[in-house]
């Protein structure tokens, strides 16, 4: 009897298995695959319009490697867009042979850096008073000429560690006669300017630029170049060299004579007969970066060239404070 039940049941149960697969499978209702919709086409974000990080009038912060050049103090332009202020010395000793008899002149003076925007920098470059003890004028002392002026940073490469700025300076005559001050209109100087960092510790800059008087009487134009080279020791000390150059291409015609010279980048005197005029310095010196805000150096300049001008030799100091 138990047997019976038993085929009994499993007959039931192949009848019922036998009529489910014998009905039609329900097919699965699966919606298409659709593509994801593309990403939105964006340009690359380059190296030079990476966004900077930085608070009202901070220096960029980018390049730490780097230091400013030292000789050529007016013209010679750091290309970074910084906010500082740079107290300078300068002792020069007046060849012999010059018109004025030999002698010496110092300048005490303050430039001022304003980092407007991370690229856009306000400068005033020429701010100070000089003395000069000549053996032909004697002694006198007196304000210089004030200038005035932008600077723009037109490449900024963080990854490559290279800069490329222009930009120009104006300086109007506000000065005092007594040291060769306050003479004409003013001039004005266009300049760019670049730096390249190589192997983590060498940079290099390089300034050239263009001044002109805006009355060709009482001023000369030139042509300058100033070139710099350090090498960064334990991350804060920076031998350094630099050779600037002069090429006037016009004299002023108000007096001054030939044999006078010119003030290089420092004095703009107007002397006569200019043309084809030609100045080349070697700097010498180092400098020392005392904490991330404060820089110190001294540089020993002399001239290269038969021409000598206002230099037979110029001792330059520095103090930087930056924020």
């Amino acid at each position: 009897m138990t047997r019976l039940r038993f085929l009994s049941g499993l007959m039931v149960i192949t009848g019922l298995a036998g009529t489910a697969f014998a009905q039609s499978p329900t097919p699965l209702n699966l919606a298409p695959l659709t593509a994801p919709a593309p990403a939105e086409n964006r340009a690359p974000i380059s190296i030079d319009d990476a966004p900077v990080s930085r608070g009202l009038l901070e220096s960029d912060r980018a390049f730490p490697g780097f230091i400013g050049p030292i000789s050529n103090p007016v013209l010679s332009k750091d290309p970074r867009s910084i906010t500082d202020i740079r107290f300078l010395f300068i002792n020069d000793v007046i060849p012999s042979e010059n018109e004025l008899a030999g002698g010496n002149f110092q300048v005490y003076a303050a430039q001022i850096h304003l980092a407007i925007t991370e690229r856009l920098t306000l400068i005033a470059d020429k701010d100070g008073i000089a003395n000069i003890h000549s053996g032909a004028l004697g002694n006198s002392s007196g304000l210089l000429n004030m200038s005035y002026g932008l600077r723009y940073l037109l490449a900024r490469d963080v990854e490559n560690q290279f800069l490329w700025s222009a930009g120009f300076l104006v300086e109007p005559n506000m000065g005092y006669a007594a040291v060769f001050q306050n003479h004409g209109s003013g001039v004005m100087t266009t300049f760019t300017t670049v730096g390249k960092e190589f192997g983590d510790s060498w940079h290099v800059l390089n300034t050239f630029g263009y001044q002109f008087g805006f009355e060709d009487k009482y001023s000369s134009s030139f042509f300058y170049n100033s070139f710099h080279i350090d090498r960064q020791f334990f991350g804060w000390l920076y031998p350094l060299a630099e050779v600037n150059w002069f090429g006037y291409n016009s004299g002023g015609d108000w007096g001054q004579p030939n044999a006078l010279g010119e003030g290089d980048g420092l004095i703009n005197l107007g002397t006569t007969g200019m043309a084809g005029h030609n100045l080349v310095t070697l700097a010498l010196g180092m400098k020392a970066r005392l904490s991330t805000n404060v820089e110190t150096g001294f540089a020993w300049e002399f001239p290269l060239s038969n021409q000598k001008d206002l230099i037979d030799n110029r001792l330059i100091c520095e103090f930087i404070v930056r924020y």
